[in-house]
């Protein structure tokens, strides 16, 4: 594995963590959050998973931006923009992955 994708590996289980504390509080007051929820701990699970070598863990994160997309889709926001997100983190993590991707199991 590559010090570049456990630096971003990183960032992207703290980023995650603080959203999914953000989400949870959220949630309490609009119970449809709890799908964001969901989506955001499949996120930490995948990362966690990918610094432990484990290629299930990409899958995760891949599955959890399809989540991601159609919750956005649905509530409305611009479906473009929508696009771009749930297909950058997986897209970047592809790309620090591909060099070592026979060291993941």
């Amino acid at each position: 594995m590559t010090t570049g994708l456990k630096i971003w590996l990183w960032l992207v289980l703290v980023v995650n963590a603080i959203s999914a504390v953000i989400s949870i509080i959220a949630a309490l007051v609009l119970p449809m959050l709890w799908v964001t929820v969901i989506a955001t701990i499949l996120v930490i699970v995948g990362a966690v998973m990918l610094l432990q070598t484990k290629k299930t863990g990409f899958y995760l994160i891949c599955g959890a931006s399809v989540i991601a997309l159609i919750i956005n889709v649905v509530s409305g926001q611009n479906i473009v923009s929508s696009l771009i997100s749930a297909v950058l983190m997986p897209l970047i993590i592809y790309l620090l992955m591909r060099k070592t991707w026979n060291e993941f199991v």
